[in-house]
């Protein structure tokens, strides 16, 4: 038996994020509240939409990193499970009919899409690797169901 654990590389923790928000938001309102003070108080509005801005991509940004991918190769199936913000998707297939396909983008630069599936259905992994490490997950993957063939 196989198992992939899969997850979207991030090196700002919630504390870490929860730091730096409260950091620029003190520096962003200490230097509006001076304006404030000498009279240009439209600047608080703004400042207000600033941290509210970057709120939210924070916010966008910790939920992101939280996804957790697993593919699990059995002797006779292949599973995938996908984590993500509390929900759960989860995929079986028969291994001897699973195939491993890497579509490319309709757009140049756009990234590629690693697909597993069987029988008319499919399910995209791994869609916040970067291009190298899906290649190298297709071709890790390819190898384990090739050589899971060959001993069944």
């Amino acid at each position: 038996m196989y198992r992939f654990e899969l997850r979207p590389n991030s090196s700002l923790t919630p504390r870490a994020a929860a730091f730096f928000y409260l950091s620029i938001a003190a520096m962003s309102l200490g230097i509006a509240g001076g304006f404030a003070w000498l009279g240009f108080w439209p600047i608080l509005p703004f400042a207000g939409l600033e941290l509210a801005g970057l709120a939210a991509a924070l916010w966008v940004t910790q939920r992101r990193a939280g996804v957790r991918e697993y593919v699990q190769v059995d002797e006779d199936r292949v599973t995938f499970r996908r984590e993500a913000s509390g929900r759960c998707l989860e995929r079986e297939f028969r291994r001897p009919w699973v195939r491993v396909e890497m579509r490319r983008a309709p757009v140049a630069h756009w990234p590629s899409r690693l697909l597993l599936g069987s029988h008319g259905r499919s399910v995209e992994v791994g869609a916040f690797l970067t291009e190298d490490e899906r290649v190298a997950l297709r071709d890790r993957l390819g190898s384990v169901l090739a050589s899971e063939a060959r001993r069944g």
